[in-house]
């Protein structure tokens, strides 16, 4: 009874995952074929929106069949989407609505349809560090249990009185005027010295317990669906592989498949942007390699795949011709240029958008990219000819770019022409030049 429960629960959100998405995103899946169907498969993708994590599952596991969908396929997920406060983080607006969905845990939802947490041991919501202190420590004063600097953060974001807020207790920040401030990704550094080595151990453990369950299910035949980034890119480029991934691995069977799957998104222009999700081929071996190993094959997979867009390559024309010329670009020599870099690139084996490969559907892709450009305020108009705004490549300092990551400022909406910019080099860094 419990199984056909799960097997009924995951239909349900693999159709509401087949539909809902797509009222924000248009979906392309392509290289399926690079998934065999083999039992014990690690899909490893990239995670660079929250969507990517579901949107393209019911086309994976479709074509996989009936019992990957049913069954044969679990999900590790993030460990604080198992606590109260997750649906609130998601969506975070209209407040109000956030602020009902707070107190609500999809855990035992997630559990039953085979979701499984997963820890990281770096970063984490400052709430989620909170929430576990206060099982584990009880309910202390702040003042003994959190650094200075994390307190004085929190105290200054909230508008209290530091002092006055070391004094309170633990479960006081769990008040809905400090959630936006303990959204922020942080490590252990937010607690003091003693409380900071306590918690260090107690998500270490957790995180051995959640990868050997993950490998269990592994060697009883089943696959898992990840992303071993663990996080989203702040700044267009991907993160490092977690070594939790190796081992993963080496708790697993010495067959156990790796699939990288690179998703891309086409999202500087009007209308539904694409999600373009591209497979590459499986990985074997990966329980013998490195870390480092790991890392580099897998990255190397995911650039192979990744799909270059009208986003990527009209912001690289953009950049350059600001660079070399300083001047306006006229619309038909944008359009003239990223098609025959899109060309280029597809004569080369690379994964370009196809719509960028004929005249009519390059123009139509960049007239789009150039009016949300202007829209956005990223690109001045002159006349037919378009021009940087002095500050839209705006490229943050190490300092800046640490603060980013930690508040999971995402440059896809603070800095689009940056993030674009940046991820089509890192894609380009495999191979084959912009074209002169």
């Amino acid at each position: 009874m419990r199984q056909r429960t799960s097997a009924l629960g995951r239909l349900m959100l693999a159709g509401l995952f087949a539909v809902a998405p797509r009222l924000f995103v248009s979906i392309a899946v392509h290289g399926l074929a690079h998934d065999t169907g083999a039992p014990r498969t690690l899909f490893a993708i990239t995670h660079k929106r929250d969507l990517d994590a579901f949107a393209p599952l019911p086309r994976l596991l479709g074509h996989r069949g009936w019992r990957a969908l049913t069954s044969d396929v679990h999900f590790a997920m993030r460990a604080d989407s198992f606590q109260p406060g997750f649906l609130a983080r998601v969506v975070q607006h209209p407040s109000w609505f956030a602020r009902l969905l707070r107190p609500i845990s999809v855990g035992p939802v997630l559990r039953a349809v085979g979701v499984h947490p997963l820890d990281s041991l770096h970063f984490r919501p400052a709430e989620t560090w909170l929430r576990e202190a206060l099982i584990a420590e009880g309910n202390v004063a702040l003042g003994t249990l959190l650094a200075p600097d994390a307190l004085a953060s929190i105290a200054a974001a909230a508008g209290d009185d530091p002092a006055a807020l070391a004094q309170r207790p633990l479960s006081a920040l769990l008040a809905w005027r400090y959630f936006r401030p303990l959204q922020r990704q942080l490590g252990s550094e937010l607690f003091r010295g003693p409380a900071r080595r306590r918690a260090e151990a107690r998500v270490l453990a957790s995180a051995k317990r959640q990868l050997a369950e993950l490998a269990a299910w592994l060697r009883a035949g089943g696959s898992v669906y990840t992303s071993p980034e663990g996080r989203l890119s702040p700044d267009g480029r991907l993160g490092p592989v977690r070594a939790g991934m190796l081992r993963l691995l080496r708790g697993a069977p010495a067959d156990t498949h790796v699939l990288p799957i690179a998703i891309v998104y086409d999202f500087l222009t009007t209308g539904r942007p694409r999600m373009w999700v591209d497979c590459a081929p499986a990985l074997e071996g990966g329980a013998q390699l490195t870390v480092r190993e790991l890392e580099s094959q897998v990255r190397a997979a995911w650039l192979a795949a990744a799909r270059f867009t009208c986003t990527q390559l009209a912001t690289g024309l953009l950049v350059q011709s600001h660079e070399t010329l300083d001047s306006p670009v006229r619309a038909e020599e944008l359009a003239a240029g990223v098609r025959a870099w899109a060309a280029q690139l597809a004569a080369s084996g690379r994964h370009v958008d196809p719509r960028l490969l004929s005249a009519a559907g390059a123009r139509r892709r960049v007239g789009r990219y150039l009016r949300y450009a202007e829209r956005r305020g990223l690109l001045r108009r002159h006349s037919a000819a378009f021009s940087l705004v002095p500050g839209a490549l705006r490229l943050p300092d190490a300092a800046a770019a640490s603060a980013a990551s930690a508040d999971a400022d995402l440059g896809y909406r603070s800095s689009p022409l940056q993030y674009a910019w940046a991820e089509a080099q890192e894609m380009l860094g495999l191979r084959v030049p912009a074209p002169s």
